[in-house]
């Protein structure tokens, strides 16, 4: 009699009643791992094309997609301006001439743009800011294109926006298959608590999630420490790390210190290229809105102080010089300063000596925080840029 096929002891169905079995008391986030796992062998077995970025300014790209972005400032520098012309730029009408601050959309579709907003009333202040948004992209205020969406959480008690956020952008992203950009405008409003670190995590983990399952691009708006260049809280440390670019806005200073109307418009960290230089805007009470300062009010400004050599603009010239982790000769260092600044010597030691004392945070080509340091190499000192951080934290 011929042997008859047993299935109980195939050892084929034996290796999948086993591979069942197994799948079956692995946990939700095994099985989640082991699925980027295996996606991840997949993709990286092909030639990967990097993906185009989704806004530039002068041809320089600013803005990728599937990325966490971030624009910080003081109180009162036109943050939310800022972004609203960035806005109007992604879904910006193609007979448009509107100049906005020549950011471009990178792609001939515009980005469903969801604007979310926590602190300005919606009586007068957010609908105005929804107005100027439509009519730089080339719309009038009556239009309700489907491309740009808005909300406001300042209604919510603040224990219950982040699942008010999370629940929304689901909702949003099951309704539309376009690339979707969200504005947080203030991110740390959007959480219980922007210092404590189970709160901040809990939205940086959000969104990380979100730029991964979808197509999804954030832009966050947040204020810096009051006279300093830290944005606020855990939340903002994390943001900072986690960013793709960061856009620091900030008041010029004329040469007594005070305000000017300018202001500085600076590239504190661009992961995917190098770091752009900074640009001047002023706000335009005509254009209801921030325009491109005019050269000649930025070198007339920037000449008025230079015999002062201030700071902010030694710090400017430090990341410049040494910002790409050159270590360089003191004396070569203060030639170049005292040429730039038109400046003696000891004025120049001076403000190195204050800025070292102050232990001022200066940004390195990475958008990395680091202190100015020196050190002594035999008879030689030489300046540098110290890392705050022992490791990358990109």
């Amino acid at each position: 009699m011929e042997n008859q096929h047993d299935p109980l002891n195939d050892p084929s169905t034996l290796l999948k009643e086993f591979e069942q079995a197994e799948r079956g008391t692995r946990s939700d986030t095994l099985t989640a791992i082991l699925e980027t796992q295996a996606q991840l062998k997949e993709i990286k077995s092909t030639d990967i094309r990097f993906s185009p970025p989704i806004l530039t300014r002068d041809e320089a790209a600013v803005i990728f997609p599937n990325t966490i972005n971030a624009i910080q400032g003081q109180t009162g520098a036109h943050k939310s301006r800022l972004a609203e012309v960035i806005c109007s730029a992604l879904m910006k009408l193609h007979d448009c001439d509107s100049p906005l601050l020549d950011f471009k959309r990178r792609s001939f579709d515009a980005c469903h743009v969801l604007y979310v907003d926590t602190e300005r009333n919606i009586k007068e202040q957010l609908p105005a800011a929804l107005q100027s948004i439509l009519t730089g992209a080339g719309y009038s205020k009556e239009d309700n294109p489907n491309v740009f969406d808005y909300i406001s959480l300042l209604m919510v008690d603040r224990r219950e926006r982040f699942n008010s956020l999370n629940e929304y952008l689901r909702h949003r992203r099951q309704s539309t298959d376009a690339p979707l950009f969200v504005v947080l405008d203030v991110t740390s409003d959007c959480v219980e608590d922007f210092n404590k670190v189970d709160k901040s995590m809990e939205l940086i983990d959000m969104m990380g999630r979100m730029i991964n399952e979808h197509n999804v691009t954030f832009l966050c708006i947040l204020h810096e420490n009051p006279r300093s260049d830290k944005m606020r809280g855990h939340l903002g440390t994390e943001l900072g790390n986690k960013s793709s670019t960061t856009l620091q806005v900030a008041f010029e200073k004329d040469s007594n210190g005070n305000d000017t109307n300018i202001l500085k418009v600076k590239f504190i960290k661009c992961r995917s290229t190098k770091r752009h230089q900074p640009f001047h805007v002023r706000y335009c009470e005509q254009a209801h809105g921030l325009i491109l300062a005019l050269p000649s009010e930025v070198s007339e400004l920037i000449n008025s102080r230079k015999h002062k050599a201030p700071n902010e603009d030694i710090i400017d010239h430090l990341e410049t010089y040494l910002g790409d982790g050159t270590e360089m000769k003191r004396t070569d260092l203060l030639d170049k300063l005292c040429t730039d600044f038109q400046a003696k010597q000891r004025t120049i030691e001076e403000r190195l000596k204050e800025i070292m004392e102050a232990e001022t945070e200066i940004h390195n080509e990475k958008g990395q925080a680091c202190q100015l340091d020196k050190v002594k190499r035999q008879k030689e000192v030489f300046y540098l840029l110290k890392p705050l951080n022992d490791g990358e934290p990109f």
